[in-house]
């Protein structure tokens, strides 16, 4: 199994990145329906964690940080844990922390879809693909909180991880406090990928044990803040890129 992290040392290691860049002024927060948006160097997202634990009402910050810098401390306050200020600190790492030189177009599903194929794999959060993947994997085990048909219940992680060649771990694993769990569960030898908008480009991240990136850049912010607006979730949202940032050596 690999390295025993905290989440705190997780979300560390992400911090870290950011506060080794230099500081910028947060110009603007917009919170919608699902994403929480920040604009400093770029615009950066995070999904909103009342929107993905049922029953959790939202939480606004009681004055928007001056700088993403500032942003950040919320994630090491206690009461911003789990909650939607952490998906604001989230989305100004995003902000800020800049596109990878070697960062590679294309939905992080499609890559998934191509490294898993013939692979057992393990996918923790019901994801729209879940269908069409089961068909290019050898074994397919979906982790989810709330199972569908066809799907096993989360707290089987434990025993399923250890299993997979390639587990998929949304973004908001750093937001719900599951992802250091999840990754000490996992196998030294097992491909990890983080997909979804919340994803940080963080090279902290890679050295947690994650060996694939699939987050997103925001070329046309005007139309990615009227979508955020306007109550879209990051599926119908336009003025996004998706992308994949892969460890350096991994094999595809």
């Amino acid at each position: 199994m690999r390295r025993q992290l905290s989440q705190a040392e997780v979300l560390a290691a992400v911090a870290d990145d950011v506060f080794a860049l230099p500081d910028q002024p947060l110009a603007s927060l917009t919170m919608g329906t699902c994403l929480a948006a920040v604009a400093s160097r770029g615009l950066g997202l995070a999904s909103l964690v009342s929107h993905i634990v049922p029953g959790l009402a939202p939480a606004r910050p009681k004055t928007v940080p001056a700088t993403v810098h500032e942003a950040l401390r919320l994630l090491a306050d206690p009461a911003a844990a789990e909650t939607d200020l952490a998906s604001v600190a989230l989305a100004a790492a995003n902000s800020l922390l800049p596109l990878p030189e070697d960062v590679r177009d294309g939905a992080g599903q499609d890559l998934l879809m191509s490294l898993g194929r013939g692979k057992d794999v393990a996918v923790v959060g019901h994801f729209p693909f879940t269908a069409s993947l089961r068909e290019a994997c050898r074994s397919l085990w979906v982790l989810e909180k709330r199972p569908r048909p066809g799907d096993l219940p989360a707290e089987m992680a434990g025993e399923i991880l250890p299993r997979a060649d390639m587990v998929a771990v949304t973004g908001t694993t750093l937001l719900n406090g599951s992802l250091a769990g999840l990754l000490s569960a996992c196998r030294d030898d097992a491909v990890v990928i983080m997909l979804g908008p919340t994803t940080p480009f963080a090279p902290g991240l890679m050295r947690c044990g994650i060996d694939v990136l699939a987050g997103c850049d925001v070329p046309d912010p005007e139309a990615a803040l009227a979508g955020i607006r306007a109550g879209s979730c990051f599926k119908g949202l336009s003025g996004v890129r998706q992308c994949s940032w892969l460890r350096p050596g991994l094999a595809v």
